[in-house]
């Protein structure tokens, strides 16, 4: 890398990004292997889209608890942080789940203008009873959503996070989560993205911003 890839439509995609991230980590049965690139030095933890948002793709899934569910259904009357990640992931996808649940913790009244989605990158053993349980271990308000893994990988990369299918590879199950949370606003359209590793005390500072933003 020569530059900071502050433009989520120009992120690195494809599978030999995935083959080369998973041998490097040296991954292990069902270890994450996160596709997006770091945050470089001094780059911001938000980064907005530049010019146009990035339009909603054209999916239907089903939440947890069986009904249907859009990107570009997204709530009129709030925003939406975006995450595709998977309940058996060691590290990043709790770490990034808690640090969400802080935000809007720290944010008091205006967490009632924000949803939370989290989009199963590993849906055939993320059942809708796992996924749930999972995600109000971190807040109730969450909302686990699921459908085929093809569409997944589809959907994700229309907001320029690529992510991959499960695959087995010499003996291990290999699943890949996004490294970015998606900020939407209503309708669907992504206007940003918080960056990995971002805290909770660091999203809290910018959501009541975008809040004001977009609604």
């Amino acid at each position: 890398m020569t530059e900071p890839m502050t433009d989520p439509r120009r992120w690195p995609k494809g599978p030999g990004l995935f083959t080369a991230g998973a041998m490097a980590a040296g991954v292990l049965l069902s270890g994450c292997t996160p596709t997006d690139q770091g945050t470089e030095a001094g780059e911001a933890p938000y980064l907005a889209v530049p010019g146009s948002p990035m339009a909603a793709p054209e999916y239907e899934f089903t939440t947890t608890e069986g009904a249907p569910w859009s990107f570009t259904g997204a709530t009129e009357d709030r925003i939406t942080l975006l995450y595709f990640g998977y309940t058996s992931c060691p590290d990043v996808c709790p770490t990034t789940m808690a640090d969400i649940s802080d935000a809007l913790t720290r944010i008091g009244g205006k967490a009632d203008q924000v949803d939370v989605v989290m989009v199963s990158t590993d849906p055939e053993r993320d059942t809708d009873e796992q996924l749930g349980t999972w995600l109000r271990g971190f807040d109730p308000g969450f909302d686990g959503v699921r459908g085929p893994v093809d569409d997944v990988v589809a959907a994700a990369l229309a907001y320029g996070i690529p992510v991959e299918a499960p695959a087995t590879e010499g003996g291990d199950y290999l699943v890949t989560h996004g490294g970015r949370v998606a900020v939407l606003r209503p309708g669907g359209d992504a206007v940003g993205f918080f960056d990995e590793g971002t805290s909770g005390a660091q999203m809290s500072g910018t959501l009541p911003r975008l809040i004001d933003e977009w609604l």
